[in-house]
This record gives C-alpha cells, structure tokens and sequence, in this order.
C-alpha cells in the first residue's frame, strides 16, 4: 500500500521525542513494505501550520495515488479531510477526546469525515465510536539492560531511588505537580528519592533511561493508552499509576505494579513497594507485554486499511455505474 501519515505529532531534530508512537508504527508499516509518507504539522507552534498542513495534503493527494490517508491525532485530521482520491482513517490518542472543551468538540466533527476512526482505548470509545486498536510498543528496541552500566551512561547517581516521569511538566493534565509531592513526601520520610523529569529523548535512547530508573510514574488526570507504561514494563521497570486510559488493562495481573488515586501520600507508599521489586531483581513486565508488540498492532492496522479501501473502491465503482447508467 501507499499510505500518507497526516500528524502533529512526529519525532524531529528540535523534537525528538514527539510523538514516538506514531513514529514506530510508520516504520513498522515500513518493514512490512508499506511506503509510508509523512506530513509533521507542528501545531503547538502556530496554528498557521495546520494550514500549510492543509496545502500539503491537497498537493500530495493531488500529485500521488495513494491507497489510504492516515491522521493520528484529532486536529490533524482537519488537514486530512481534504485530501484527493483517497479513503481517511483517523487514530485518536486521548487529549483529542478526553481533553478541554474545544478539542473534543472538534473531534466528534472532524470524526463524521473519516472512513474509520480508531481510538486507543475502551473510555475513548465510549465517547467516540472507533475501533479499539492501543498502540504498541517496539520489543527489539525496548528491552532491559542493567541498571549500573545505565546509570553509568546517563551519568545519574548509584545511591539514589530515582522515580521516572517521561512527560512534558508544562501540561497539566501529566500533574507534575502531584508526582512531585509524592516524592517530597517520600524525602520527609527519610526516603533518598529523586524524580527524574525526561522529555525530547530519541526514541532509541529511552530503553537506558527505563533501565536506570526504579519505578516509572504516571500521574495524569486522563490518558489514552499511555505508551510508556508498555515502554516501562518491556524494559521490566515497575510501575505506579493513576488509574486513567486502559492502565487497569495494561497492568492487570502483573505483580510489582501499583495503581493509585491521585494522593500524594498513596502514591509515596507506591513507590516504596516498587523499590523493593526494583531492588530484588524479581520483576518481570516483559511477557506481559508481549501482547502489545508492534508488529501486531500495525497487523490489525492493515486489516483496518483493507476493509476501508475495499468499501472506498465498491462506493467508487457504484458511482460510476450510476452516472454510466
């Protein structure tokens, strides 16, 4: 297939941590043998982009046949909607759905333009009809590796219980400020804890600093299906979360992981128990996340793709059939 990606979200030089999930699904579709073209609207800069974004799909759809029109991400699915000759599927990811006012009413509009919509998780569905396909997470490049010599690497303290938070501090909706507490309270226990903040890291690069923490943290108020919690466990790193998205699903069953109200205190307790799972070496996310291999997500992807290319070309032949009869 020749598929065009439409994102506002996708890893660049000045940004390179943005939007790896949608990065690795393109280069899984890649390795299937898809071409894949990307159109990276930087939305969060200037709205303006989503303009030019608009001129690039016209132009591209106009000048190439492609086989599916891809956006992840509500906003730019607007940019999408104007393509030529082309079926859309749109990907929701969370904030689009279950953020403020203006995004969700914009994706349930945006939502009635596209050929299928696929959401991230089963809360989302509630409130936009779609298939339920969570994004993976890439095994060959998420794994383990030891804690010394990735500490060694990053240069990041041996005599410390770092608490990992891979998320920009800006938004609120990540509630920095309550991981924060939950560390401070762990301090005032006499706990030598540190919160390690880490945003704009290449997605080749996060496995080390998966493999250096002892615990990830997750303290949002909402989430889709939040990749890091797949990338944690791949890389057997505990983990603590609020119960937002599909976490309950992601760590159902999965001994050493915690999921907490949004309370500083619990939370703080959380971590303890992470720590000693950290410490004894016995935690083992890894099989459990096998189920959320890349590979096959992108596989119920494709299956997605053909239905829709299917229903746009039967649509297409019959009105045909109609203006020659």
């Amino acid at each position: 297939m020749r598929i065009l990606c439409v994102t506002n979200m996708y890893p660049s030089p000045q940004r390179p941590g943005s939007g790896a999930f949608v990065y690795q699904q393109v280069e899984q579709l890649r390795r299937f043998g898809h071409t894949v073209d990307v159109i990276n609207m930087v939305g969060s800069q200037s709205k303006l982009n989503y303009l030019k974004g608009t001129v690039d799909v016209v132009r591209m759809t106009g000048a190439t046949t492609y086989d599916i029109v891809h956006a992840h991400y509500g906003y730019s699915a607007f940019p999408a909607m104007f393509r030529l000759r082309a079926p859309l599927v749109i990907t929701l990811h969370g904030t689009d759905v279950l953020g403020n006012i203006l995004e969700r009413l914009s994706t349930r509009f945006v939502s009635h333009f596209a050929d299928a919509v696929v959401v991230v998780s089963e809360e989302m569905r509630r409130r936009v009809p779609g298939i339920v396909i969570p994004c993976g997470v890439n095994l060959g490049v998420f794994k383990p590796y030891d804690r010394n010599e990735a500490r060694a690497r990053l240069q990041w303290p041996n005599d410390k219980f770092v608490v990992l938070f891979p998320f920009d501090p800006t938004r609120p909706e990540k509630r920095y400020d309550l991981a924060r507490a939950s560390i401070d309270r762990l301090v005032q226990e006499g706990v030598d804890a540190q919160l390690m903040t880490v945003t704009n890291v290449p997605n080749e690069e996060m496995p080390w600093y998966y493999s250096a923490a002892n615990a990830l943290l997750l303290s949002s108020d909402y989430e889709g299906s939040p990749t890091s919690i797949k990338e944690a466990l791949a890389c057997n790193l505990p983990v603590v979360s609020t119960n937002v998205g599909d976490v309950r699903e992601q760590l159902n069953g999965i001994a050493g992981t915690q999921i907490c109200p949004p309370d500083a205190g619990t939370i703080a307790r959380s971590l303890r128990e992470a720590f000693d799972w950290s410490l004894n070496g016995e935690f083992q996310g890894r099989a459990a996340v096998v189920r959320y291999d890349q590979a096959f997500t992108v596989e119920r992807i494709i299956g997605v793709y053909t239905d829709v290319i299917s229903n746009f070309r039967a649509r297409a032949q019959g009105r045909r059939l109609v203006r020659s009869g």
